[in-house]
């Protein structure tokens, strides 16, 4: 499933959110299956927040994203889908004409 997600720095820290990022970099080369795959580059949206778009396979990996970012870090995940082929035939076989 894809999702976008939102964070923000709680800015209490910016050491510890620099240590908690070095981290989470070093995590995610050495076992990129215990995290969601990183979709794009962090996108930000104003001073200390933005979002990423991310696609987990597990619960398990949105559970370890963020967890590793709970110290520092505010946070939503918001499922998205895009309108592509399977998206059209679910809107033609199930929308009434």
């Amino acid at each position: 499933m894809k999702y976008i997600w939102h964070w923000e720095w709680k800015m209490d820290d910016m050491e510890q959110e620099n240590m908690i990022g070095a981290r989470f970099q070093e995590e995610l080369d050495r076992r990129p299956e215990k995290f969601p795959k990183m979709l794009t580059k962090t996108c930000f949206t104003g001073r200390c927040k933005g979002f990423r778009l991310i696609e987990a396979e597990t619960e398990e990996q949105l559970k370890n994203l963020v967890a590793i970012w709970w110290p520092t870090e505010n946070w939503k995940l918001e499922a998205y889908l895009e309108n592509d082929q399977e998206m059209q035939h679910a809107f033609q076989e199930f929308t009434p004409t």
